[in-house]
């Protein structure tokens, strides 16, 4: 009984030893970088592209429908917005969508990652994006 047990606890420490923890932040920052505003039909696909705005750095991969991002910089005393324009060139309209990202001094802070999904229950569609940083 005990030759079995000893057995079976060795086979989990081995086990256990088999797994690598790994870290998705150790990566350096490598995203294309790209003009703030910008039109979503020049976002090549399967790039990663990074914003720098003065108060923040946000580095984010675009499907060609949801947005998934990471915040490289961030000045915590000002909130983070993203933006589904309308039109190419951003200009306000008041079909914009506008998602908080990060608000003063809450979460997501440096190296943490945020999500946009796609508003597809709107019945039209967005030619651009911006990120924005309103005091």
């Amino acid at each position: 009984m005990i030759a079995l047990l000893t057995i079976l606890l060795n086979m989990h420490l081995n086990i256990a030893w088999a797994v690598e923890n790994i870290s998705l932040r150790a990566v350096e920052p490598t995203g294309v970088i790209v003009p703030n505003p910008m039109e979503t039909a020049k976002l090549a696909r399967g790039k990663t592209f990074q914003v720098n705005h003065k108060t923040f750095s946000v580095q984010f991969f675009f499907n060609e429908k949801d947005i998934f991002g990471v915040i490289l910089k961030r000045n915590k005393k000002h909130s983070i917005h993203f933006r589904w324009c309308l039109f190419k060139s951003c200009e306000e309209s008041q079909y914009d969508y506008i998602k908080i990202i990060a608000r003063a001094s809450a979460p997501p802070f440096e190296n943490d990652f945020f999500s946009i999904p796609y508003p597809s229950y709107l019945p039209y569609s967005f030619q651009g994006i911006e990120f924005s940083s309103p005091k």
